[in-house]
């Protein structure tokens, strides 16, 4: 019986009912989109960074990174490759040599990160060579070794597929070694930083200038096939490659943990300041519903309706107005944020500035299960609670009074 008082109870003033379901139903769109777009942005990100940039682990000599010194080698670096590509959680491994070069073009000079890397390897690992804008990837054989910049140094040092510069390195020994490299291919990624600063040879060429025995390498880059799994994986990993230092991407990258970290802090903040602003809508609706019907509920009273049922009916009442409103944004919600998972929002117009912090121009949506799951929770908790001061306000009802009053 409360049920389906309560939900007659709903229809009563359809006109406010409908304006607090369509207002439920636009917060709850609006947070479902963004929470999607916010995550999609953040996914592209992690791709970026994961799939183009550090792969999922990486090997070094402990202090490696925070050194650059080209002496902290990797032995057997051939033989810990073959052993880690064995499991069926790693997709491919490739090996690196890393310097700091000095670079020398005709229009300029800079500094950067030159990457050592046999392709055929590379190539499964990450994604540069799908990136190439112009030219062709370090697979060209030619006289002079080749060279992959990326588009944003290409620009500031004036360099086009063919031309020549020159990296000047201290090498095993200790010596100045400068070794003349001809520019195969420009690439594009959507992190203009990583563009301007990283530069890719090949193994074998960077091996001879730096000096560097057979056998040897700096980094040892590993690709998972879920790389969430990273952190499972990497003491597996790390029984492989014994003394040597084995770090995952979010270790690699702390900015890039940081972010995806505080994204779920991001959507409960975001989807709590939603509610927040809908729970005083349905509060002032509900308010509104008890004092349209207080002899109503003095008659209910009178006749011997307990203050517990009182307190459900309109309880339920503000229940199934919010769910009713919830269950629509949701749904609306998933449809738009659906379509957007395979149509990018262009965001082109931003590209400068957004590249800049490595991220993408095309964003595709992104939203879990697990986040309507939440979402729907929160939304009916919302709900009950709301309900409560205006179903306190009905139970201080004198039944005599109430039904006395128009």
């Amino acid at each position: 019986m409360i049920w389906s008082i309560a939900w007659r109870n709903v229809w009563r003033n359809k006109m406010r009912s409908i304006i607090m379901i369509a207002a439920i139903t636009l917060g709850l769109f609006a947070g479902v989109f963004v929470i999607a777009f916010m995550q999609g942005v953040v996914d592209a990100r992690i791709e970026s960074a994961t799939k183009t940039e550090l792969a999922h682990l990486q090997i070094h000599v402990p202090d490696f990174l925070v050194n650059n010194d080209i002496a902290l080698k990797i032995e057997n670096a051939d033989e810990i490759l073959q052993k880690i590509e064995g499991p069926d959680s790693v997709i491919a491994v490739s090996k690196r040599l890393i310097a700091e070069p000095f670079i020398m073009a005709a229009h300029g000079t800079g500094g950067g990160k030159l990457i050592g890397v046999v392709p055929e390897q590379e190539k499964r690992v990450t994604d540069i060579w799908e990136k190439i804008t112009d030219g062709a990837y370090l697979e060209h054989e030619s006289r002079i070794p080749p060279v992959v910049v990326g588009e944003k140094l290409a620009k500031r040092l004036r360099l086009k597929v063919g031309t020549r510069i020159n990296m000047q390195i201290v090498d095993l020994g200790g010596d100045l070694s400068i070794k003349g490299y001809r520019v195969s291919g420009i690439y594009r990624t959507t992190n203009t930083s990583y563009d301007e600063s990283t530069l890719f040879v090949k193994f074998e060429d960077l091996k001879s200038q730096l000096g560097m025995e057979d056998n040897t390498a700096h980094e040892i880059a590993v690709l998972l096939n879920n790389g969430n799994e990273a952190a499972a994986v990497k003491p597996s990993i790390q029984k492989t490659a014994g003394n040597y230092e084995v770090q995952t991407w979010k270790e690699l990258s702390p900015e890039m943990s940081l972010l995806t970290d505080s994204m779920d802090q991001y959507m409960y903040i975001f989807i709590l300041i939603i509610l927040l602003a809908l729970c005083f809508g349905i509060i002032n609706t509900m308010l509104m519903a008890v004092l349209d019907r207080v002899k109503e509920i003095g008659m209910l009273m009178a006749v011997g309706m307990n203050k517990r049922r009182i307190f459900s009916m309109i309880i339920l009442e503000s229940a199934l107005l919010t769910i009713l409103g919830g269950v629509l944004g949701l749904i609306i919600g998933s449809v738009i944020t659906k379509i957007f998972e395979t149509r990018p929002i262009n965001l082109s117009m931003f590209s400068e500035g957004l590249e800049e912090y490595g991220f993408a121009s095309q964003v595709y949506t992104s939203l879990r299960p697990e986040t309507l799951v939440i979402i729907s929770i929160l939304v009916i908790i919302t709900g009950v609670l709301s309900a409560v001061y205006p179903a306190l306000k009905a139970l201080k009802l004198n039944p005599a009074e109430a039904t006395r009053s128009e």
